[in-house]
């Protein structure tokens, strides 16, 4: 099950604590345990001379345990066993994320985005830029907007014709399940590609286990730049997340080219659920 075990990472700021309005329906998509995570982030300070490092950290760590302690009781009291990962790791927050997820076999992370500009995304790249790339477990990246409906309420599946992309569909039913039961599978043609035949038959697969779990499905197929179509089909039906693989782009290609994993998760207004 893709949300039986969800990692959460929490640095205290509004938009991380919002992910705790979504443990409700986690739980109603199979969650039984989550772990929140806090890393006391020392990377941003390099080699700042004058600066006592070591009493920053015990100070961090004293007021990150009593403020963690809160958050697991809040959603203990919202019916889900929960923990944070103690002790409490230190370093640079996309490698101990990702190490710490690793050890505690979780079955996804879970992730809040600011929205930042999109140059500064590009040019500086963020940590939740860096787990989606160095995670080798689902994430699910939720948005700070001003749009707050249930996020498995109306979901877009992006399938690009790749079996990576047809095993996607596992955490599409378990989330569609718990919300709305609503799922658009969406192709994008590309030019000069000669598999959309063979495709076809991929797209029926996917729609048929989905229907057999009582899910409705519309499966849609456009043409043109695939993060381009997928953002616009997602605002014009009114989606409430986006689910779709990742094969990995190596760092530097992804970070000078990007990737259609790169943009949509940059630039979509709703929860992304990138299966790596």
């Amino acid at each position: 099950m893709c949300f039986k075990k969800v990692m959460m990472a929490v640095d205290f700021s509004d938009c991380s604590l919002s992910m705790l309005n979504r443990v409700e329906e986690l739980e109603r998509a199979g969650c039984e345990e989550i772990i929140l995570i806090r890393v006391i982030n020392t990377a941003k300070f390099g080699s700042v001379a004058g600066f006592d490092i070591d009493a920053w950290i015990e100070v961090e760590e004293k007021e990150s345990i009593e403020k963690l302690e809160e958050l697991v009781k809040e959603i203990e009291r919202k019916g889900v066993k929960a923990k944070f990962v103690h002790p409490l790791p230190v370093g640079e927050p996309v490698y101990e994320i990702v190490k710490a997820a690793k050890k505690e076999n979780v079955s996804s992370i879970m992730l809040a985005s600011r929205g930042k500009s999109r140059l500064k995304e590009i040019l500086l790249g963020s940590v939740s830029e860096g787990v989606i790339r160095k995670a080798d477990r689902p994430v699910l990246l939720v948005k700070d907007g001003k749009r707050q409906e249930k996020m498995f309420k109306k979901i877009l599946y992006a399938h690009d014709l790749s079996e990576h992309s047809a095993k996607v569909v596992e955490c599409v039913k378990d989330a569609a399940i718990a919300g709305g039961r609503d799922v658009i599978i969406l192709h994008v043609k590309e030019k000069d590609k000669e598999n959309e035949k063979e495709g076809e038959e991929m797209l029926k697969k996917a729609k048929e286990e989905l229907e057999k779990a009582g899910i409705d499905v519309k499966v849609l197929i456009d043409e043109g730049t695939p993060h381009k179509v997928i953002l616009r089909v997602a605002e014009k039906e009114e989606v409430t997340m986006i689910a779709m693989a990742s094969r990995g782009l190596g760092f530097i290609e992804g970070m000078i080219l990007g990737s259609t994993t790169d943009v949509v998760t940059r630039r979509s207004k709703v929860p992304v659920l990138v299966h790596k």
